[in-house]
């Protein structure tokens, strides 16, 4: 039911799985794509995905963070300052706020955002975070009745709240 839904968006919908969902979601069609491990063009923007976070509740979507190092060596080459990084996980440090004073985010993939050029990096994971810091955007909603629009271009975005059943700038 969801992946018809995805295809039947009215534009591209490229997707990536979390550590809360039990199965990767299958589609057929150009319409509804997983971004993981891949590169997708849309427009000038090159689109590179990965899904994978640390061990938390032991989903299938979890990887220990050596793992993660070697499997974020292996994306599609080379990113630029037109590449928007999609993960699930953030970077260490960066909007990742875990429980008390934790942070949940990945060395890995900090390191390897450090060392690769990029326009953006947009990632969920960590509810608390929500927000954005430079060129990090933390989508996560947490059940909360919230949105983000990100204007690629300007490096701008817009934050959209449920407001009396509709969602409202």
């Amino acid at each position: 039911m969801l992946i018809e839904l995805l295809e039947g968006a009215a534009v591209p919908v490229l997707y990536i799985m979390g550590n809360d969902d039990l199965i990767e979601l299958a589609s057929g069609s150009d319409r509804a794509q997983s971004l993981h491990g891949r590169q997708v063009e849309c427009g000038r923007f090159k689109f590179v995905g990965y899904q994978y976070s640390l061990p938390f509740m032991g989903g299938t979507f979890e990887k220990p963070e050596a793992a993660i190092l070697i499997d974020l060596a292996r994306l599609p080459a080379p990113f630029d300052v037109q590449t928007v990084f999609v993960s699930h996980s953030p970077a260490f440090g960066i909007l990742d706020p875990g429980f008390g004073d934790s942070q949940i985010g990945s060395k890995s993939l900090r390191k390897f955002l450090e060392e690769n050029p990029y326009r953006a990096h947009i990632h969920g994971h960590s509810h608390g975070g929500f927000g954005r810091k430079d060129n990090h955007f933390n989508v996560a909603s947490a059940g909360q009745a919230r949105a983000m629009i990100i204007d690629l271009e300007a490096l701008e975005h817009q934050l959209l709240e449920l407001e009396q059943g509709r969602l409202e700038a």
